[in-house]
């Protein structure tokens, strides 16, 4: 989140794999990773394997397993529910003393927990299948966004009333061409006038009027511009199909097949901070706009007031929050290969790309070990 329009930049929602990059970058960098994982971060994930992360286990003094969650973002509402395991005591009931780490405009979140620089990150589904499809080693573990929150805005007042009419307008969109979704838009709307201008990472363009609509988070810009009484409308990409799972879990590999327990407690304690946060974000709120001052309470207040509708969803009221399926992950690999971003070949050698660890503290069935199943239920 930003203050006003001088703020450091919002996260590129995705570049040419979804989110496969969720940290801002300048425009050289971006088209320098659009068409893939840099190679620097590939040799790390190939030099470095599976030795980082898991491979030793180290206790606090009260005995509780330490870990660390590298975010992708600064501290934010869409991390509400770790930061309210942490502060209501989930984490500690389940013996795991966990530090969460932010992130930022150079903090490859991805690539980190892929290669065992970190045991945990903060990950999109997209990226994730990306990573794994060039060697990375980390598997899903709890998707907290059930529904992309990838989004345009165009003003209130704007004549353009959907995306689909918006795509077939002209003027400029503060957007890369080149992302996952707008390939996806193209896919299902067809070609279009409009002229595609970098974000920025500002929002004077679009309050300026100088582009028509503008890339964003759902619960993040048009939260902070209703806060400051400049109404806007939001296009979800997902209403389009293109809806993968993002703010997801993912844990390195090794850290998953050594210590399943401590992977299903980290779950445990996950699912009921988020509970708690969706049911009384207040507290969490407190600490968030400490953590990352641009927010003021009342953004806070409102953008946490979005996030059940990202957060909650069918499969989540049949099993719990975080929960993944395969026809999910499957939908998004099968449209990574319409639009180009993955080959058949490549989506062949994923594996593994997401478990659903069974939460009762007597348990840890759904954890597999190496080569195991991909669904739990």
């Amino acid at each position: 989140m930003r203050r006003s329009v001088k703020a450091r930049p919002r996260r590129l929602l995705s570049n040419r794999n979804s989110l496969m990059y969720p940290f801002p970058m300048n425009q050289k960098l971006l088209r320098t990773f659009s068409s893939s994982i840099s190679m620097l971060a590939l040799g790390v994930v190939f030099l470095v394997g599976c030795g980082g992360s898991g491979s030793e286990t180290t206790k606090d003094a009260s005995g509780n397993r330490r870990l660390t969650v590298q975010l992708n973002w600064f501290p934010e509402p869409e991390f509400g529910g770790l930061y309210a395991a942490r502060e209501n005591g989930h984490f500690k009931a389940q013996g795991l003393e966990v530090e969460m780490v932010k992130g930022g405009a150079n903090v490859p979140a991805g690539q980190m927990v892929a290669n065992g620089s970190v045991q945990i990150a903060v990950v999109s589904a997209a990226q994730l299948a990306t990573l794994r499809s060039q060697g990375g080693k980390a598997t899903a573990v709890f998707a907290s966004f059930q529904k992309a929150p990838r989004a345009v805005l165009v003003k209130k007042d704007s004549k353009y009333e959907s995306l689909e009419s918006l795509w077939a307008g002209e003027g400029n969109i503060m957007a890369d061409a080149g992302l996952p979704w707008t390939r996806w838009v193209k896919h299902k709307f067809g070609d279009t006038k409009l002229r595609f201008v970098p974000y920025s990472g500002s929002l004077a363009p679009f309050l300026s009027g100088s582009v028509v609509a503008m890339q964003a988070f759902a619960t993040a810009e048009p939260v902070q511009l209703e806060a400051e009484g400049k109404p806007v409308r939001t296009f979800l990409t997902a209403d389009t199909g293109y809806n993968p799972y993002d703010v997801v879990l993912a844990v390195h590999d090794g850290l998953l097949e050594r210590e399943p327990d401590t992977v299903r407690r980290f779950v445990t304690a996950l699912t009921r901070g988020w509970e708690d946060y969706l049911e009384n974000p207040a507290a969490t709120n407190a600490v968030i706009g400490k953590l990352n001052p641009d927010f003021t309470a009342a953004t806070l207040e409102l953008a946490a007031s979005r996030l059940p509708a990202f957060v909650r969803s069918p499969d989540t009221e049949s099993h719990r929050l975080g929960w993944m399926t395969d026809e999910r992950w499957k939908t998004l690999l099968d449209q990574l290969v319409t639009i180009g971003e993955l080959t058949e070949e490549k989506r062949s050698g994923i594996g593994r790309l997401h478990v659903n660890p069974e939460i009762e503290p007597d348990s840890s069935e759904g954890v597999p070990g190496p080569g195991g199943s991909s669904e739990n239920g």
